[in-house]
């Protein structure tokens, strides 16, 4: 199995999606309810843009960590690569730091597909995605991906650019995929 392919278990599972926290010393840090709002996960999935290895390994407190690889990101093991296709209960996720630079949309804000989005898709991730996670702003954004898909942009936990923080929590079963995003105020 390819380190780009990530299997969930048959049954599914739940997700917390992060993206653009930009966590340094110094810097911008993670909300304290944030991590009250990612127990019970079973996955943390980042997109990019978290800044040093500190962020990744507070996370890593509550959950496993997994994700792909931003302009803002210290190299780290959890999130070398450049694209990830999460798989499993039936559903194929795809994720993405950013989806016009990888030829998955024509622009980030507003999300819109570009004209080849199936095609890269399935040289991306091996399948057209049902959903597909991108970092494309530091506000959250839901656009249609292909016939019957959906593209999903978490915002930012720590430094969201207008708006509350945000993340998203998905619920992945054989039932459905089901979106939550959580706004931490």
């Amino acid at each position: 199995m390819s380190d780009s392919v990530w299997r969930l278990p048959p049954e599914g599972g739940d997700l917390a999606v992060l993206a653009r926290c930009h966590i340094h010393e110094g810097g911008p840090q993670f909300p304290p309810v944030l991590f009250e709002r990612l127990r019970g996960v079973g996955l943390i999935v980042t997109l990019g843009n978290m800044g040093e290895r500190s962020g990744l390994d507070q996370l890593q407190e509550i959950a496993p960590v997994i994700g792909v690889c931003g302009k803002d990101d210290t190299e780290d093991f959890r999130t070398r690569r450049a694209f990830l296709h999460l798989t499993g209960a039936g559903y194929d996720i795809g994720c993405v730091f950013d989806a016009k630079a990888a030829g998955l949309a024509e622009v980030c804000d507003p999300f819109i597909a570009s004209e080849d989005a199936a095609a890269v898709s399935t040289r991306l991730f091996g399948c057209q995605v049902d959903i597909l996670l991108h970092a494309g702003t530091h506000r959250p954004d839901e656009a249609r991906f292909g016939p019957r898909g959906t593209a999903l942009c978490p915002g930012s936990a720590a430094l969201p650019e207008d708006g509350d923080p945000t993340f998203l929590r998905l619920k992945v079963s054989p039932e459905g995929v089901y979106g939550q995003l959580v706004r931490l105020t």
